[in-house]
């Protein structure tokens, strides 16, 4: 892929201006820049691109998107089953596969290190720590996107050695890059020069469309019922247990609703895994399992979108939704309670809390959707979190860095 690329980078000085400076918005900043430079990016990611992951879709999202500006991407994560590539990371077992995610992405490094021109890694992982200190060997800049923090694993001495890997990771990067304020205010002890760039989604993409929503609604034998939709990983850390105690609660026994649930499963939750399969003997419970093309049909044949997550970075399930036009019932947390607020559409209930669920669910279900939240919940995203205006503003980052470094012959 990069072998056609040229020798040669010439950065433009105005190709620097932020993206307000010319009239009609990103698609004139992306001809003003797209003759001006070659270069390009190598993603690190400590997921299979095959899982359903809001990391794996930012890389995925961004990477086609800076194809626009001729930014040429390649992405190193771990292989999934029947997939190989000069990219991908092969792991065996189940023991250490950080550290041998982290050794075998520095081994492939080095191996591409003249097919790339800037690092850009994905949370604090120790895949993210060895990148960093690849680039400092490499002479390449090396950014890192906060999308949220890891949370500590059990056992002392691995806690000690997660919170340093976090605090170097931060601290050495040549440049940092958080989802949402509240995740830079997290990795604010670390550093205070965290840039801000919200997460964006492909609202052409993601828009809706009557003639899906019909289709799909007869497909699954959905009638006139409201239909509320989960998409994500059916996973407890996302709160799915907490949905699925919620749809038996006697507030709802009255009310004819449907409950879509889209992703793939937690393997390794049996609890979760039980409570799924006993939610599948409920006619109003339709589980599709993972989708990624048609997620938008799904999303168009919804009427609400429902995250009762325990914590999200910049939840980009919720902004793919919203963008459909649908209203969103979601956890408290501090994130979701700012996305909500800004759309001045949807519902928030206490984190945690099941009964608190229940009861707003059946608080639309009883009062119905206000009519405008359609549209409300639409323009938000158009306005806060498209995905053409982050594309850019990475676009500006990577120019910048590049600017700064002494970069060697590719």
């Amino acid at each position: 892929m990069s072998s056609a690329l040229p020798n040669r980078i010439d950065l433009h000085q105005d190709a620097t201006k932020d993206r307000s400076e010319y009239p009609g918005g990103s698609t004139r900043r992306i001809h003003q820049t797209r003759a001006s430079s070659v270069f390009t990016v190598c993603f690190t990611l400590p997921y299979a691109r095959t899982k359903i992951t809001g990391i794996g879709r930012f890389v995925s999202d961004l990477s086609r998107k800076l194809r626009a500006f001729e930014v040429a991407s390649i992405v190193l994560a771990p292989s999934a089953p029947g997939t190989l590539d000069d990219y991908s990371i092969r792991l065996t077992g189940r023991f250490l596969l950080n550290l041998q995610l982290g050794f075998r992405t520095l081994g492939t490094m080095a191996r591409l290190r003249r097919q790339f021109h800037i690092l850009h890694a994905q949370h604090t992982h120790f895949q993210s720590l060895l990148g960093c200190f690849a680039a400092r060997v490499f002479h390449k800049p090396f950014l890192l996107t906060l999308h949220g923090r890891v949370p500590d694993p059990p056992g002392l001495a691995r806690m000690i050695i997660h919170r340093l890997t976090e605090r170097l990771t931060v601290q050495l990067s040549t440049k940092v890059v958080a989802v949402s304020p509240y995740v830079s205010q997290i990795f604010s002890r670390y550093r205070t020069d965290i840039k801000l760039i919200e997460n964006g989604v492909d609202i052409e993409v993601f828009r809706r469309d009557d003639n899906k929503r019909a289709q799909v609604r007869h497909e699954l034998g959905i009638g006139t019922e409201l239909t509320f939709i989960f998409a994500g990983r059916l996973a407890a850390s996302k709160g799915v247990h907490l949905l699925l105690r919620a749809i038996n609660s006697p507030k709802l026994e009255k009310h004819r609703f449907v409950l879509l649930l889209v992703g793939e499963p937690d393997l390794h939750d049996p609890s979760l895994l039980e409570q799924l399969r006993a939610s599948e003997a409920l006619s109003r419970v339709r589980i599709i399992g993972p989708t990624s093309e048609s997620l938008a049909d799904y999303l168009s044949a919804a009427d609400v979108f429902v995250l009762p997550s325990e914590y999200e970075g910049m939840p980009l399930g919720l902004l793919e939704a919203m963008s459909v036009g649908l209203p969103a019932l979601v956890s408290d947390i501090p994130v979701n309670r700012m996305i909500i607020e800004r759309a001045g559409s949807g519902w928030t209930f206490r984190c945690g809390d099941a009964g608190d669920l229940a009861k707003a669910m059946d608080t639309i279900l009883t009062d119905g959707i206000p009519a405008n939240s359609f549209v409300r919940s639409r323009t938000a995203v158009v306005r806060s979190n498209n995905l053409e205006d982050e594309a850019c503003r990475y676009y500006s980052i990577y120019e910048e860095l590049l600017r700064n470094q002494e970069l060697p012959t590719a």
